[in-house]
Parts: C-alpha cells; structure tokens; sequence
C-alpha cells in the first residue's frame, strides 16, 4: 500500500524548493534593477565631472545627454524591480501583497510614462540637434 504521507511530503518540499527558488530570483531582479540604476547613475556623474573639469566652462555641459542617459537606466532598473514584485507576489500571495503590487505598479506605470515621454523629447531634441542644416 502506498505512503500518501510521504507523497504528500514530496509535494510539500518541491512547493518550498519552488518558493525558494522564486524567492532568490527576486531578490537577483531587484539586485540587477537597483544596480543598472546606480551604474547610470555613477556614470552620468562620472560623465558630468568629466565634462566640467574638460570644458572649464558650466555653460559647455550637455545636460540633455546627462538626462537621457540617466532616464535610460532609470526606465530599464524600474522594469526589472516590477519584475521582482511580480515574482514577490508570486511566492506569497495573499491580498494585502495583491495590493502592494497593485500599488507600486501603479507608481511605476506613471514614472515610466513620464520617464519615457522625456527620454522620446531628448531624442528628439538630440536628433534635431543632429541633423545637418539644409
């Protein structure tokens, strides 16, 4: 006759391995959002220092390639830190967690959505600045 107890067991430590696995997924989306964040971030700090010590001159700096470049990694680290709360909710969902995500997608929706209207404007703007007058 069959162990229903240790089959009902093997279920339950493969739904925790899975919880587990998700668990550390999120966490990795959430690490790598952050990080793309911060490495535009350092990089556009790094670009404007370079810039300012280069041209001695404030007026000189292109600001808009600045923004664009940090609106990239801004709108590309929030995609991934929705991911991990997606993931988050996936591993305990009960509603107060449905509402939390409800929640910050919300937010994110509309940083996204005006990060990326400005990143479409200083595209724009830059290949306006681009092209060759006629």
């Amino acid at each position: 006759m069959p162990d229903v107890s240790a089959s009902a067991n093997l279920g339950f430590d493969a739904l925790e391995t899975l919880n587990t696995i998700l668990v550390i997924i999120k966490h990795l989306m959430a690490l790598f959002g952050a990080l793309v964040i911060l490495t535009g971030a350092v990089f556009v700090i790094g670009h404007f220092l370079y810039r300012l010590i280069q041209s001695g001159r404030y007026q000189l700096l292109d600001f808009d390639m600045m923004r664009l470049g940090l609106t990239r990694s801004l709108a590309l680290g929030l995609e991934f830190i929705i991911a991990a709360d997606v993931i988050q909710t996936l591993t305990t969902p009960d509603y107060y967690a449905v509402g939390i995500l409800a929640s910050l997608a919300v937010i994110r929706a509309f940083l996204n959505y005006f990060l990326n209207k400005e990143l479409d404007d200083l595209v724009k703007r830059e290949n306006q600045l681009q092209k060759p007058p006629q």
